[in-house]
């Protein structure tokens, strides 16, 4: 079972624990405040109340055991700082930090997070692209400008196949997977491979992989 550590428990910090309690990991939830703590002390292995600048302390709840962290410490950035060089001294192999701005995260990588997270900014994008593109569900980052998406079939798709569609060479994408909508008969969402000439239905969500743009221009097709 993975275990991770999560410090803060303001609202990126308990959606965090809970979705990995969720998931099936054991988490050790850690905020200066009692009631933070107790907020989420149902839904995690362990919610401890302690400094997490102190290194004792951390310690005496196994924090060097952890597979990965997150620091989500909000208002003190200070103790994020601290926090986050104590859990590299301590061999944590992945650290991952809350930065508000770009300085911020600079100076978090200077104490070496291996990774910064602006909360504030992903949020905008995600936004944004919701705004202009709501066909696209969702989004995941494979590489550099290379990225899997999944998409809401647009109507333009219904009754047709990917062949009829010409589908990558229209688009400059590939499909890697179809997820059936539910109709009658069909009590489970299936996740088929893509057949060149199964029909798309009404519903149906695309499982695609390639440019960023590509992916964007899919999206913003869709009228409906």
């Amino acid at each position: 079972m993975k275990r991770f550590a999560v410090i803060g428990l303001g609202l990126l910090g308990r959606t965090v624990a809970r979705e990995l309690s969720q998931r099936g990991a054991e988490v050790i939830a850690i905020d200066l405040e009692q009631g933070l703590v107790d907020a989420v002390a149902d839904h995690v292995a362990l919610a401890v109340r302690l400094d997490s600048t102190n290194r004792e302390a951390l310690l005496a709840q196994g924090i060097d055991q952890v597979d990965a962290a997150l620091v989500a410490i909000g208002e003190n950035f200070q103790a994020a700082v601290l926090t986050t060089a104590l859990l590299k001294e301590f061999g944590v192999p992945r650290v991952i930090s809350r930065a508000v701005t770009e300085e911020e995260a600079k100076i978090l990588k200077l104490v070496n997070a291996d990774e910064v997270v602006l909360v504030e900014e992903w949020v905008a994008r995600k936004l944004s692209q919701s705004m202009m593109s709501p066909s696209l569900m969702d989004v995941v980052e494979l590489g550099p400008g290379l990225s899997l998406g999944r998409i809401r079939a647009s109507q333009e798709m219904w009754g047709k196949s990917l062949a009829a569609l010409k589908f990558r060479q229209r688009y400059g994408l590939s499909v890697v997977a179809v997820i059936k909508a539910l109709v009658e008969g069909r009590e489970t969402p299936e996740t088929e491979v893509p057949d060149p000439e199964a029909i798309i239905e009404q519903g149906d969500v695309l499982l695609v992989e390639g440019d960023d743009e590509a992916i964007e221009r899919l999206a913003s097709e869709d009228k409906d």
